[in-house]
């Protein structure tokens, strides 16, 4: 199940877009109302974006994932289902000069109380075939894990259009756990979707995933603050050594200099080493005589293992947050 994951860029839009499952998503007269805002958000770290790209042709995406968060007045209507095509009114919102998504500060106040509500805009899988099925389903998971892992989400929006008749959106999100939802005859004439292609809403949020056991390790983790608190800057660097950069290429993909790059490594080292001195860390981690390399693979290796320390989050705002026991996330959609 070989594949290539990473943050998605702006000039994945094209792509991207070629894999959705159904023209209502966005309509081909919107798009280029929708590049500007993907390029947005993925410029601005305003929303979460991740493609899995075919390692043998690197430019070919097989799979793609993209969200943005939302207040939790607004979250609260789509969950009621009071009007069809979610993602089409978001983006309609934004270009009328509205903020239907929540800046880079606001999720992280929100990210550090309970009120940061995941909508799954867009997404869409490469066509199965050729051995790829499996792949594709491979890749889905781990873009999941990808772009939702470390997150404190209070709840969770996805308007399925399947695009494939074998599978029945409403019977699918039942069957994972999910509260479906749909839309009145009148909503879809309205909205010019005919009845047989009309999408359902798959809605969770944290206390239905804690009172059921199935749905609770596909979409939300009990959420732990991070102990570091990486600064904005030192998340990237951060991020892009787990994506196996060097410090010359990091430097290069975040437009500082090499230097600048170990200046900011000695300084990310030297908060993990006041944090271990003062018994702020997990057990094991920056052990007596780590040193050198040894520094970066235990940091890279623990950041792995607890993503909300490469999360934004505004101490200044923590509540406690409420616990789901339960260690997976996953979320499915086509």
């Amino acid at each position: 199940m070989n594949f290539e994951l990473r943050d998605a860029v702006a000039s994945d839009f094209d792509s991207c877009i070629a894999l959705l499952p159904s023209s209502f998503l966005c309509e081909p007269e919107r798009y280029g109302t929708l590049r500007t805002m993907w390029t947005e958000i993925v410029t601005s770290k305003s929303g979460l974006a991740a493609v899995a790209t075919d390692p043998v042709r690197k430019s070919s995406v097989i799979h793609f994932g993209f969200a943005v968060f939302v207040s939790d007045q607004r979250a609260n209507g789509y969950h009621r289902c009071v009007a069809p095509l979610i993602a089409r009114r978001i983006m309609a919102e934004w270009a009328a000069g509205d903020h239907p998504f929540l800046a880079a500060d606001e999720i992280a106040r929100a990210n550090a109380g309970q009120g940061l509500n995941v909508v799954i805009l867009h997404s869409g899988d490469a066509p199965a075939g050729d051995g790829l099925d499996k792949r594709v389903y491979a890749a889905d998971y781990e873009a999941s894990r990808r772009i939702l892992l470390g997150w404190n989400l209070r709840s969770y929006t996805a308007e399925i259009f399947t695009g494939n008749q074998r599978r029945d959106g409403n019977k699918w999100g039942k069957a994972l756990g999910f509260r479906v939802g749909g839309y009145s005859t009148e909503k879809l004439r309205g909205a010019g979707i005919p009845q047989d292609q009309a999408p359902c809403v798959w809605m969770a949020r944290r206390e239905d995933a804690v009172a059921n056991p199935g749905l609770a390790p596909l979409l939300f983790t009990s959420f732990m603050p991070p102990h570091l608190g990486f600064a904005p800057h030192e998340q990237e660097l951060l991020l892009l050594a787990l994506e196996g950069h060097t410090d010359n290429s990091i430097a290069q993909a975040a437009r500082i200099s090499p230097s600048t790059v170990k200046k900011r490594l000695r300084r990310i080292y030297e908060k993990v080493q006041d944090a271990r001195c003062v018994g702020e860390l997990p057990p094991g981690l920056f052990t007596n005589g780590v040193r050198g390399a040894e520094t970066r693979r235990h940091l890279l290796n623990y950041c792995r293992e607890h993503p909300e320390e490469l999360r934004p989050y505004d101490s200044c705002h923590s509540q406690p947050p409420a616990m789901a026991q339960t260690g997976g996330l996953h979320f499915y959609h086509q």
